[in-house]
């Protein structure tokens, strides 16, 4: 297992007790690998969603070329009319 050492300073390390307190953990260490965890899994949900977000908008191009090319659409103000 790795050891980490790092500086926080006094505003920081207050907030991190209290949070600690409030929230049950054992000490820092274990406030620090949850919150190391959750980061590592924010920014894999992140990917996952871009991946997706490129796949919903080649799909999306694809069903417009496919069902309006060649055809004229009406224009924005008409198509909004309604709402």
């Amino acid at each position: 297992m790795a050891i980490v050492n790092f500086a926080v300073k006094k505003p920081l390390d207050d907030k991190i007790k209290k949070v600690i307190k409030e929230n049950g953990f054992s000490s820092k260490a274990e406030f620090f690998r949850l919150a190391a965890i959750n980061f590592i899994q924010s920014e894999n949900k992140k990917i996952d969603e871009d991946e997706r977000m490129n796949y919903l908008t080649s799909e999306f191009r694809r069903t417009i070329i496919r069902n309006f090319s060649g055809k004229k659409l009406p224009s924005l103000r008409k198509q909004l009319s309604d709402i």
